[in-house]
């Protein structure tokens, strides 16, 4: 495991672009191999909740043939009142500049995106929530992401653990998960889970 030891295969896909916090790369490893099935294959991911893209650019590096949807009003919410929410966008945008059309950026709420995208009726390989931390966001953004999620998908929710104000993810998550039965992968300050029908 790497973690963020310099000799990390992917520090050097950090290199020149511009992030003001981390808060993913505590997950590289956990990463690694949830989604090592998907590294030789084309694949589509989506990403709620992206910010300056740090974990954008993981998914898009570590899965080369991999295209990104990145789901995000890019304003922040409550919690963020310790960070500024100033350029987030243009850097964002900066950062995930050199993936060109892999990455499809869609800025909107996320409940509205992922029910354009059901509408639609896209799928994705694998899922990743970190967007809003409020539990009914959590509960929307995941039922409307297991519709999106293919058989045998992976879906990844951030801050399990975290208990930031009076409604955090958790119990939104364990509802989700005692309703939808996935097979749990890994169970941490991070859930992810696979899609068995």
């Amino acid at each position: 495991m790497f973690g963020n030891t310099p000799d990390a295969p992917w520090t050097r896909w950090f290199a020149g672009k511009q992030f003001t916090v981390d808060w993913a790369s505590g997950n590289f490893d956990n990463w690694t191999e949830l989604l090592a099935h998907l590294r030789n294959r084309k694949s589509r991911g989506l990403e709620i909740g992206s910010w300056e893209g740090r974990s954008a650019v993981f998914f898009l590096e570590y899965l080369p043939h991999c295209r990104l949807t990145c789901v995000d009003t890019f304003e922040g919410s409550t919690e963020h009142a310790k960070e500024s929410v100033d350029g987030i966008e243009r850097r964002f945008d900066a950062n995930i500049a050199a993936y060109g059309p892999r990455v499809e950026k869609i800025k909107m709420p996320s409940h509205a995106a992922l029910a354009a995208m059901a509408e639609a009726r896209r799928a994705f390989d694998f899922i990743y929530i970190d967007g809003s931390h409020k539990a009914d966001d959590v509960w929307i953004d995941s039922t409307l992401s297991w519709t999106l999620l293919k058989e045998g998908g992976v879906i990844i929710w951030d801050d399990y653990e975290w208990d930031g104000h009076a409604d955090p993810p958790k119990a939104a998550i364990d509802r989700f998960l005692q309703q939808y039965h996935p097979e749990i992968l890994h169970r941490g300050w991070q859930i992810a889970a696979k899609k068995v029908l």
